[in-house]
Parts: structure tokens; sequence; C-alpha cells
């Protein structure tokens, strides 16, 4: 092979190219691509040629405004900064190059073209994205850690009060049990009598219903605070712990309760029978389920429309499936095919950090499960999350 031929193979491969633009009275009248254009971009300098505007066809929508830009400054003599911008290669990938132009001038200061240097920095990019991701999920750790030391500390605070509340109601439903029959006695020869602002005969009825509600909110308070220091605890990262789904939603229910009640009036559950274990972590998945009803509850525009969890086993595809349904605003599709993507969100204005679903995301991946969100503008959303059931195995 000879020297020119050799030096055409090696520039084909390269990430870098050159272009030219000549000018003639402040108007480009002639562009020549090198050969290393087809390694950035996909075509080669005789697409370039035969289709003039292709250098700018090719340039991202988003960033065809500054592209642009750079161009009329170079064409008006102007020394220009490099700019960062997004492609489309010709196999309908999206690419990330760095075009740096160099203006040429006449003796007599007339611009008559200037010289173009395209790097390929989709690489650099990509590293670029996943260090700022790392970034921000060891922020949120962080955050999740300091919180978890948050809720533990007032859960603690909390259950000592609500113990004294729950033996002294027992108490008091004791001695209540023992004085009634004196009571009893007592109105059937001195008639009914006044208690706490009521008759007798009414406060006999209401007084173990009130005694039975303070127990039963009480205990509340205690499962309450024990799920949520259960999931404030370290996490052990062991994805290998029998699950049983149901109760993961039921968790996380318990911990969005109060989202859910300011969110919609129309809320529904439907909890699959006998359904088969699933092999993982059961504060991930939490994480996942109150993550799904999170997205669900602040899509609600109105309080009446719906929000409905169901759990259920498909045996032909031996998966356990978590369907969130909501009766929201919906998401656009323009929006849906990044929805999953880092730091991408709708809800940017409201504090959204587009973290939720790219974690969720990747917590249901690493369980060897699927994440599937559909959604209609103006009806709503549907995730779907379907896991591999652990079959013949008892619970």
């Amino acid at each position: 092979m000879d020297i020119e031929g050799k030096y055409e193979k090696l520039v084909n491969y390269l990430t870098d190219y050159i272009y030219t633009v000549k000018i003639r009275d402040g108007i480009a009248v002639e562009t020549t691509h090198g050969p290393g254009c087809v390694a950035v971009t996909g075509y080669t300098p005789g697409d370039f040629k035969r289709e003039p505007d292709l250098w700018y066809k090719m340039v991202h929508r988003k960033d065809r405004a500054k592209v642009l830009e750079q161009a009329q400054a170079a064409l008006a003599g102007k020394e220009v900064d490099p700019i960062e911008h997004r492609i489309i290669h010709r196999d309908g990938t999206m690419r990330w190059i760095r075009s740096m132009v160099v203006v040429t001038k006449d003796g007599e200061g007339n611009t008559v073209g200037y010289d173009g240097l395209i790097n390929d920095i989709t690489s650099l990019k990509r590293a670029e994205a996943a260090a700022a991701l790392h970034t921000r999920q060891l922020i949120q750790a962080d955050k999740m850690a300091s919180l978890g030391i948050l809720v533990s500390g007032i859960a603690h605070e909390i259950n000592n009060p609500n113990n004294f509340i729950l033996l002294n109601i027992q108490l008091f439903s004791k001695i209540w049990k023992d004085i009634t029959p004196i009571l009893d006695r007592y109105l059937e020869e001195n008639g009914d009598f006044i208690v706490a602002g009521m008759s007798y005969g009414s406060s006999k009825e209401k007084m173990p219903q009130l005694l039975e509600g303070v127990l039963k909110g009480s205990d509340r308070i205690k499962n309450i605070t024990k799920n949520l220091t259960d999931y404030a605890r370290a996490d052990t990262n062991t994805l290998n712990d029998p699950v049983e789904i149901n109760k993961v939603v039921e968790v996380a229910i318990l911990i969005a309760e109060n989202l859910i009640k300011k969110s919609t009036n129309n809320f529904k559950v439907e909890y699959g029978k006998d359904l088969p274990l699933i092999r993982g972590n059961a504060q991930q998945l939490e994480q996942v389920v109150i993550n799904l009803i999170n997205n669900a509850c602040q899509s609600l525009k109105d309080p009446s429309a719906e929000i409905k969890i169901s759990t259920y086993f498909n045996p032909q595809r031996k998966k356990v499936r978590v369907k969130v349904e909501d009766q929201g605003e919906g998401i656009r599709p323009d929006d849906l095919k990044y929805i999953m993507d880092p730091f991408f969100t709708t809800k940017r204005e409201m504090g959204g950090t587009g973290l939720g679903l790219s974690v969720s995301y990747n917590i249901v991946k690493s369980h060897g499960g699927t994440l599937i969100l559909s959604s209609k503008p103006g009806q709503g959303s549907t995730a779907r999350v379907s896991f591999p059931a652990i079959l013949n195995e008892g619970k």
C-alpha cells in the first residue's frame, strides 16, 4: 500500500476531522469536509458535497441555534469560541462533538474563509454524566443516611410517650370494665345521670369504642415508627432474601400514607392471594414502590382521581408483579422516552431531582426484574414492575 493509501486509511478512523469553508463577499461558496467525517458523523465528504445543508440538518434540534450563531459569526470574520453540541449520527444515535473555528483573512482584512476542527467527545460526555450521577447519588445517599439517623431518633422519642399511652389505656379499659357493674347498679337505683357531659346510658355505649379507638391509634403509631425505623436502617445490600411482595407494598403504603391522603380520596389496593416469594432486598423494593406512589400522587390534579395498586402472579411467565395506576395528568410521548434517564424530570419546578425513577429502574434491574411505564397525556400513567418468582419453595 502506498503512503497516500495508508494516510487515507488512518484518517478514516480518526475521531476528529477538519472542514474548510471558503467565503466570498460574506457568503459561503464552498465547503470541504475531511475524510475523518465518516467516523464522526457517518456521512462521507461526498454526502456533504451533494447536500450542502447536511452539516446543519444533522445537528440536534435543541443545539441548532448556537451552531448557526457560531457559523454566522465566522462568516462575519469574528473570532468565535469553541462550542459543544449534539449531532445525530447517520445510524440514528446521538453524538457529542466539540467545534472549534479559526477564521482566515486576506492582506486587506477581508474574510476569505475559516477552518473548523471537529472533535468527537461522546465518550467524554458519557464519563462526565456518569461521574455527575455518581456524585448526586453519593449526596443523596448521605442525605438518606442523615435522614435515617433523624428518623430513628424521632421514632424513639415518639415511642416513649406512646408506650405510656399504651400501658395506661389498657389500665383505663380494665378500670371501666370493673366499675361498669357499680354504675349500672347506681343507674337502676337512682335513674340516669351525667358523665363527662352526657348521660350514662350514652357514655356506656361510647366509652368502650373510645377506649378501643385510642388503643388502636396507639398501636398504629407503634407500627408506623417501627416501619420507619426499619426503612431507615442501614441497607445490607443483600439481594438474596426471600421477600413477600404484598408485605413490601403494605409497608410502602404505610410510609407514604400521609401523602396519599393529601393527594386523593380514591385510593385502592388489591393484593393477590398466595403469591410466590421473590428473591431480593425488601428495603430496596420498598423504596421502589414508595417512589412509584410519590410519582402517582404528584401527578394528580383532582383529589377524586384514582390511584390503584395491585399485586398478582403471572403463571405463564413465572413473574410476580406490582402495578401502580393513576388518573393523573400523564406524560407527553417526547418526555416518556427519557423518563428513566438520570436527572430527567418533568417536575423541576416542584423540586424534582430526576433520580426517583432512575434509581428505581436500577434497583428493579439488579433484582432481575423489569420496570415499564406507559402513559397517555390527560388520562394517567401505569407503572408495571415484574420480578422472577421463587417456585417450589415454601413461604
